[in-house]
């Protein structure tokens, strides 16, 4: 490369330039979002952040977009819209290069000694403590002429109505005859002008949910000396990037929230006589913060009007997928955005004609079969979804055709390990690196934990030391397992919130639920017609979330007085159940037996509707009551391993 490209590839590590780029990070050295694509994650199925980190911490690619390189490469693909520093034009080269100079990896051009960035910070990790947290594309400078201070907002809305000020003009030109705000929506919304390098730039201040100045946006405008000049978008270094608009958010939770793309897009709402519950993030469609979707969270209802471009699909099905699909609605302007209707003259009409029209991003359409071309090629590409993921156990995979979306159903007589057989097949997903979400009503969460605890270790956990619980633990922690922290009743309506907000917030991929008697507790006479509500809902989640849900149902008497297994058909509302699960399972337990000196489980598959599986099966499985694990053979198991034959726990 020469020059200052190779001190940076020798000094940059990925790791360190992640935070000052605004990227997360993830499970398995994953970032997020991508700096070109902008997708927020792996897959539908991967919660990993897209962008994999090389093993020496000096490349990175992204497994959505194929996008790639070293760290100038993901620092110019920020900077300049996913663009290589190859790609970029010697004008972007020239932004990079000052990223790293402000980062401290590069020396500035004709500094002194005695101000020399490198020799003042001292290490590439320290340097770049001193890097913007948010915005990259920052002037050299702390922060220059964006630099907060008390008085940055009330100086530039001073100087935006100074008279005979040629920036304060070109500013007042681009907001009255560019966007058509009227002087009492500017001085409603606190705007302002400043000057950088001669040219000017609006200010948009940012406030947060009680309405106080915390930073301000800036926002390139034209002027008569530049009048084609390219927009460009900066932040006041190290400040808060609150949620735009959540100031004015209602306090009728019932009321649905407006979302688009940008501050302006909430300002032409403002003066389209649409005053609250609309909002915007501070990074365009490709990123939406945590912080903001927090802020949101109790609103139960939301339409999204981003751009009607690729870009703003792709930040719409995202953030959709962010805030539960089932509550979200995308609303389509016939122009691009709220600022181009304005601009254009179309009245308030348009948009309440385009909020009306909103179609739910969970709702259903009728196509042609070519409409579904892409997605099979997307299932061939995605075994774990055309197929199914792997159980853990062979026999199982084959019988059911392994893991798919859907609604399982399990049951079998009381204390033959319902319960123990579908907590061992979460934790197997988990340890396959699937988020999984475990609740049980029936038993605490702590006695969740000691089945999670005996598979970890292996048998008898209060047998273990200290160090090795500890270590059991630490294990545990490293999975993308969730629990949920109740015990007893609980209204189906809340479960149903509980699985859909770890679906949305955790990824989570398969969930279970012990068990169906719990939900459909409290409706008197109308029991059956409830379980039947509760498995439909259960169903539909699970097929609009691309997820698994495992259900645990008790059966009624009649299988042991027939004295036969139980049955799918022996549940309450089995009618429903029957209709609406995707899968069905039996669960009984062996004792051991002269042919077989190992207690046993057999999972009788009642139901299940993938093509790969084998409806009216049976797997046999050797089951480790000390580990609480099944397994294929009793060798594959922590006793079998251990040269134990007969089991009891003791």
């Amino acid at each position: 490369m020469g020059g200052w490209l190779d001190g940076v590839k020798e000094r940059a590590r990925i790791s360190d330039l992640a935070s000052a780029l605004g990227l997360a990070r993830g499970r398995m050295s994953s970032l997020g979002p991508c700096v070109a694509c902008g997708e927020q994650r792996r897959g539908s199925g991967d919660p990993r952040g897209p962008i994999g980190v090389a093993g020496d911490d000096r490349g990175w690619r992204c497994h959505r977009c194929n996008a790639g390189g070293d760290a100038i490469d993901l620092v110019a693909c920020k900077l300049a819209g996913g663009a290589s520093f190859s790609d970029c034009s010697p004008e972007q080269r020239k932004e990079v290069r000052g990223w790293f100079e402000r980062a401290g990896l590069v020396e500035p051009r004709n500094a002194p000694p005695h101000v020399r960035t490198a020799g003042r910070v001292g290490s590439p990790k320290a340097a770049l403590a001193h890097a913007p947290e948010v915005s990259p594309d920052l002037p050299p400078g702390s922060g220059g002429a964006f630099a907060w201070s008390e008085s940055l907002v009330p100086d530039a809305v001073a100087r935006l109505w100074r008279e005979q000020d040629p920036i304060a003009e070109a500013v007042r030109v681009y907001l009255a005859e560019h966007r058509r705000f009227s002087e009492a929506t500017i001085r409603e919304w606190a705007l302002g002008a400043i000057e950088v390098r001669g040219e000017p730039w609006l200010v948009i201040p940012l406030r947060d949910d009680l309405g106080r100045l915390v930073s301000a946006r800036f926002r390139s405008v034209p002027s008569d000396a530049n009048p084609t000049r390219k927009k460009a978008y900066r932040v006041s270094p190290g400040r808060p990037l609150p949620l735009f608009g959540a100031d004015r958010l209602s306090g009728d939770l019932d009321r649905p929230v407006v979302i688009v793309e940008g501050e302006l897009d909430v300002i032409a709402a403002f003066e389209y006589g649409i005053t609250v519950n609309v909002v915007s993030g501070t990074s365009g469609a490709s990123s939406f913060a945590e912080s903001w979707l927090d802020r949101l969270e109790r609103h139960r209802s939301f339409a999204l009007l981003y751009d009607s471009d690729e870009a703003g699909d792709k930040g719409a099905a995202g953030l959709g997928a962010k805030l539960g699909r089932y509550r979200v609605a995308r609303a389509r302007l016939p122009r691009n955005d709220l600022g181009e209707c304005l601009s254009a003259g179309d009245d308030l009409s348009v948009v309440e004609r385009a909020l009306d029209r909103a179609e739910p991003m969970f709702g259903v359409a009728i196509r042609r079969p070519t409409s579904y071309r892409e997605r099979v090629e997307d299932l061939i590409l995605r075994p774990d979804l055309l197929r199914g993921r792997t159980t853990g156990s062979a026999k199982l995979d084959a019988a059911l055709g392994g893991m798919r979306p859907g609604l399982w159903v399990v049951t079998g007589d009381t204390g033959h390990g319902k319960t123990t057989w579908a907590t061992w097949l979460l934790h197997e997903q988990a340890r396959r690196m699937v988020p999984a979400l475990l609740t049980s009503f029936e038993q605490s969460p702590v006695g969740t934990v000691q089945k999670l605890i005996r598979a970890e270790v292996g048998g008898d956990f209060t047998q273990c030391s200290v160090e090795q619980r500890r270590e059991a633990f630490d294990r545990l922690d490293a999975l993308p397992l969730y629990i949920l922290d109740h015990y007893g009743e609980a209204t189906f309506e809340d479960v149903r919130d509980a699985v859909r907000y770890a679906i949305r917030r955790h990824g989570v991929s398969v969930a279970l639920i012990d068990h169906l008697g719990f939900l459909a507790r409290g409706a008197a006479d109308g029991e059956r017609q409830r379980i039947e509500e509760v498995v439909r809902s259960l169903a539909t989640i699970a097929v609009q979330e691309e997820v698994t849900i495992v259900l645990i149902a008790h059966p009624n008497r009649l299988s042991k007085s027939q004295q036969r297994r139980v049955q799918l058909t022996d549940l309450k509302g089995a009618s429903a159940i029957e209709q609406d699960t995707h899968v069905g399972i039996v669960i009984e337990r062996l004792d051991p037996s002269k042919d077989r000196a190992f207690p046993a489980t057999v999972a009788h598959v009642d139901k299940v509707r993938s093509e790969f599986g084998s409806p009216g099966s049976r797997a046999l499985l050797a089951f480790d009551p000390l580990a609480c694990i099944y397994a294929d053979r009793w060798e594959d198991t922590p006793s079998g391993a251990a040269g134990l034959r007969v089991v009891t726990p003791g």
